[in-house]
């Protein structure tokens, strides 16, 4: 294949490309006063590239791409998918990185004619490394709350001993760094804006429990639980609340252990892929083309 051929087409295309920028930033405009100019800034769309596409496939198809939502808004938890200003991007932003991925690689087997199906499997994957990123982070954020957990408790029960009340205990728990305190800060923020309740009484749910509800995760629903049946205790609340501290730590070091046992069967397929292939490959790769060429 003559790749000369193909010199005026991306030729055209990176002039296009170029006036397309010009024409977009250019600072030439009939309206010059500040008062306009401060319009035009504040109707100024500031989503990405990505952000648009994606959000713009969501409105017109009607997706609606709900795990993708709830792996979206753990990762967040995490730190992750935040503009510079810290405000979350939305689900659209890795949707439009997704379509992204894929059309640039449907575009380098059009141009070069790479029709195998190797090169197939290859966009796929490039199309979905956004969302299995997203899932990893989400994944990462859930574990570091997990970790964290026994720390929050035992925050929770030194301020009950110390003659506080639970709902004290949790605002300071609050201030913990990393995503446990964002989450508990939530859940403090959500009860002082609709002036209810931190835990449950009297048949109504309390913020905590409704909370960490809406995160579906498991260990975070028995937390806030547990809780909520330790705020019922009255007197014996700081002795609960030091049980499901301990109780806490001692299932998060079974789980260690737990997933220390089975590490090296997940070490297996990495340390296959990663060395006895290509051992493999390096071995008979060289061996069959010196077969081949004899005959």
């Amino acid at each position: 294949m003559d790749f000369r051929t193909y010199v005026p087409l991306i030729a055209s295309l990176l002039l296009a490309l170029i006036a397309f920028w010009i024409a977009k930033h250019s600072s030439f405009s009939v309206e010059r006063t500040a008062a306009s100019r401060l319009s035009q800034f504040a109707n100024k769309d500031q989503r990405g590239l990505t952000d648009r596409v994606g959000d713009g496939l969501i409105s017109r198809l009607g997706l609606s791409l709900d795990s993708w939502k709830y792996q979206l808004r753990w990762a967040q938890l995490g730190g992750y998918y935040l503009t510079d200003d810290g405000k979350p991007k939305t689900v659209g932003s890795v949707l439009g990185q997704s379509v992204l991925f894929g059309l640039i690689g449907l575009a380098y087997i059009t141009l070069f004619h790479a029709w195998s199906l190797l090169y197939w499997i290859v966009v796929a994957l490039a199309a979905y490394y956004p969302y299995m990123t997203l899932s990893g982070r989400a994944d990462t954020t859930r574990e570091a709350v997990k970790r964290c957990l026994p720390e929050a408790a035992a925050l929770i029960a030194a301020e009950m001993s110390a003659g506080n009340s639970i709902t004290l205990g949790v605002e300071r728990a609050s201030t913990l760094p990393g995503p446990i305190g964002q989450i508990l800060q939530e859940a403090v923020d959500s009860c002082r804006g609709e002036g209810a309740l931190l835990f449950s009484q009297a048949g109504a749910q309390g913020a905590i429990v409704r909370h960490f509800t809406d995160l579906k995760f498991a260990p975070l629903e028995t937390f806030a639980a547990r809780m909520d049946a330790v705020a019922e205790r009255g007197t014996e609340g700081p002795k609960r609340m030091n049980e499901l501290a301990r109780d806490l730590a001692m299932e998060y070091q079974v789980s260690v252990a737990r997933s220390a046992e089975t590490l090296d069967n997940k070490l297996l397929m990495p340390m296959t892929i990663f060395f006895f292939v290509p051992f493999l490959a390096a071995i008979f790769i060289p061996l069959m083309i010196s077969i081949f060429t004899t005959f």
